[in-house]
């Protein structure tokens, strides 16, 4: 194992890139530096926390940041005020007239007053979004990051936590603005980045990114000081994850040994006794942890109240408790659990009896759809409790089991932003223009009118990709236009902005079209019960099993996950809206692809992120090619048609050509070399070890790996954006240089 003698060791550019491109050896040690800082700083470690563990220099022996940061860069909290904006990771200093304390935001929790002291809790309030203006929440402060208080600043913080203070248990509860400017306060890493990038920005001059940053833009904005800490930080939590010493609670880390004796405490037994059970007659039981927690707290003696990183800890491992929970067989028999909210109270759990409706069995009971907050919306979302009598008898109602040649739905993924699912079109909603959705994913959307923007895969001429205005009724659209080749049972991938009134659909080109005897060719993906019901043909068993369906990536976890149902509709909307290139590519970067899928109006950071990792893992893969942006802008993501033109221009935009920047890549390319350090340096054992694995990888075994005393290596990277992949990775084997000198 690794282990650097300073934070700056691990500082590299590639973090501020993305997980992927971090060198294996400086991730472990990453890895490793964090096990220890989340073990000084209480067993507690957020990802924008880990950030500054890194940037600002926190040593975990002596439990305090090396240097003290600029205080003129805090958060002022005066006692009695209002609360600001305060994400994760922020340094605050509370004030009390010439008195003041120092801290870091710790974690930040929904703090929603409407949930009862054991921690029951309406549905309404389980996944409900933040109100216009003002969102409740509880701010945690750490006031040791700075080391051992003085006499002077110990009797402070006294003043502070003692009943009517301020600071309570170690924390401060009130309302704060529901937005920092157009990011919402509920996004951490969002907020974090903003106060880093705005208010605080002369914080980061202590550390490398602006000057990583100026080397390709004199004049590096806000925006883009921004794009990078939120990469930096999204690649600490992916780093995070897979720590082998830390289990990881959405975007905080906790100890693997610690949470472990938590999972097996008595303690744990009674949360769950408490959280596992409906509610009385059969009903979807809601249960907020922190109320829960805090009562069994206090119940072990007077003054004993949940509070302070401690509080937060326990809170994750109730968690990460719950959630191995949903597959243990210690769950009692004939009980659904599934996580609804991960923002309010530090988790909301929904419990009811079995069997559940189709719509939840096809959803991971770890990602947090918020079902009570539909469930308790007017228009209701019946099918959602398939144990409640009373769901089942409501007026209009779906039934549980369609008859055979009826449309079918199924929801492939959800989250707070955006909702995707599958259907396939009968021939009866093909002839009267309608498309069922399920009544539960329509809830999820706006009242009144919709847009749907259907695509058609390869059908010209068919108002391909025009936008309709579309009316609901129940559990399906009315007054959809479908193209006169849409076959019976056609199969249809929908994705829909939860914020916003525009779905888009589009159809699935097959690789090989299959001839039906008595109907013709069939081009298009389609279910095949449907399909033969609908045109009262058989088909062989050749043809079905060439109807093979989409089949998306694997994706990884991060704050925004990829989502591997959107693929098709990213390259229907690159074809059918991206900007012209070489060979008839088409390219858009991250933002004009969200509005091009979800439309103009939807401005979600998240779901805008949710895209954009969702293009990274196709580039990935080879389904798109990534390339940075013009001027320092957002990377742009390109869809290549199959043909031999575009497979050319492609090979020359990825090996040296024009990629549409301007300028061959190869010659923004710095490769890999030996860089001569001032006298008294020496270069780190990172390096060293990077060194003698590149020069194995270019020269094979018998290389000599020795690094010149008084030199460093350099990654070979893009010029601007820091050290990337090794060039040799990016050269095909007949042109490698392997003189060894790049």
């Amino acid at each position: 194992m690794i282990r650097p003698v300073a934070n700056s060791d691990l500082l590299c550019p590639e973090m501020f890139r993305g997980a992927d491109a971090v060198p294996p050896s400086i991730r472990a040690a990453i890895a490793h530096r964090l096990e220890e800082v989340t073990e000084a700083r209480g067993g507690l470690l957020h990802a924008c926390g880990a950030f500054n563990s890194l940037y600002f220099d926190y040593d975990p022996r002596l439990r305090r940041y090396a240097r003290d940061p600029d205080p003129d860069c805090f958060v002022t909290i005066s006692a009695g005020g209002d609360l600001p904006v305060l994400p994760t990771g922020s340094f605050v200093r509370l004030t009390r007239g010439s008195r003041e304390l120092w801290g870091e935001v710790a974690a930040v929790l929904g703090a929603a007053a409407d949930v009862d002291e054991d921690g029951w809790t309406k549905a309404a309030r389980s996944g409900a979004p933040a109100d216009a203006d003002r969102d409740r929440q509880r701010v945690l402060i750490d006031t040791d990051v700075f080391g051992p208080l003085s006499p002077s600043e110990s009797i402070e913080r006294g003043r502070w936590v003692r009943p009517g203070g301020g600071l309570e248990n170690g924390q401060l509860l009130g309302s704060v603005p529901s937005t920092w400017g157009d990011i919402s306060a509920r996004d951490q890493i969002g907020s974090f980045a903003a106060y880093l990038a705005g208010p605080a920005r002369t914080l980061l001059d202590v550390g490398p990114l602006p000057g990583w940053l100026a080397s390709d833009s004199p004049a590096v904005s806000d925006a883009d000081m921004a794009r990078s800490i939120r990469t930096a930080v999204e690649s600490l939590a992916e780093i995070m994850s897979t720590a082998p010493g830390l289990r990881t609670w959405g975007l905080y880390a906790r100890p693997k040994a610690e949470a472990a004796v938590f999972a097996a405490s008595e303690a744990f037994a009674e949360v769950r006794r408490s959280v596992c059970r409906p509610a009385p007659g059969d009903q979807a039981r809601y249960s907020a942890l922190w109320p829960l927690l805090d009562v069994l707290v206090g119940a072990d003696g007077p003054g004993d109240g949940l509070g302070g990183v401690a509080g937060v800890a326990l809170t994750i491992d109730a968690n990460l408790a719950l959630a191995d929970a949903t597959t243990s067989p210690s769950l009692p028999g004939g009980i659904d659990l599934r996580v609804d909210d991960v923002w309010q109270h530090g988790g909301i759990w929904r419990t009811q009896r079995l069997p559940v409706a189709e719509f939840l069995r096809a959803l991971d009971p770890l990602d947090p759809a918020g079902i009570g907050f539909i469930e308790s919306s007017d228009s209701s979302a019946p099918g959602l409790a398939s144990g409640s009598s009373s769901a089942a008898s409501r007026e209009g109602d779906e039934p549980r089991e369609r008859e055979q040649g009826a449309s079918r739905a199924a929801v492939v993924h959800i989250d707070d932003e955006l909702v995707v699912l599958t259907a396939a079109v009968c021939q009866d909603d093909l002839t009267n223009g309608r498309l069922r959705l399920t009544r539960a994913v329509l809830d999820l959307l706006p009242p009144g009118e919709l847009i749907l923007q259907l695509h058609h895969d390869g059908a010209p001429g068919t108002g391909d990709g025009t936008l309709q205005q579309v009316r609901r009724r129940q559990d399906m659209l009315l007054g959809v236009r479908w193209p006169s080749s849409a076959p019976p049972g056609l199969h249809l991938t929908v994705a829909a902005a939860r914020a916003g009134r525009r779905l888009v659909a589009t159809s699935v080109r097959l690789a090989h079209p299959v001839d039906v005897a008595g109907f013709g060719t069939v081009r298009w993906e389609c279910d095949e019960t449907l399909f033969s019901l609908g045109t009262g043909l058989g088909i062989s068993e050749e043809a079905a099993q060439s109807w093979e369906p989409w089949a998306p990536s694997l994706t990884r976890g991060s704050w925004r996950p990829a989502v591997a149902a959107l693929e098709h509709l990213v390259v229907e909307a690159l074809k059918r809206d991206g900007d012209q290139g070489p060979a008839d590519s088409r390219r858009l970067d991250g933002r004009r692809l969200t509005a091009a899928l979800f439309g103009p109006d939807v401005r979600s950071t998240a779901l805008l992120w949710t895209v954009i990792h969702t293009c990274e893992d196709m580039a990935v893969l080879g389904l798109l090619t990534q390339s940075p942006g013009p001027a320092s802008g957002p990377d742009v993501f390109t869809w290549w048609p199959s043909t031999p033109e575009a497979d050319k221009a492609r090979t020359a935009a990825e090996w040296g050509g024009d990629d549409g920047s301007g300028q061959p890549l190869s010659r923004r390319w710095i490769r890999p070399q030996r860089r001569r350090l001032p006298a008294d340096q020496q270069a780190s054992l990172v390096a060293r070890l990077d060194y003698a694995k590149w020069r194995v990888e270019v020269e094979g075994a018998d290389a000599d790996t020795e690094l010149p005393p008084g030199t460093t290596f350099v990654h070979g990277h893009l010029k601007g954006s820091g050290p990337g992949r090794p060039w040799h990775r990016h050269v095909p084997q007949d042109l490698e240089d392997n003189s060894g000198n790049g």
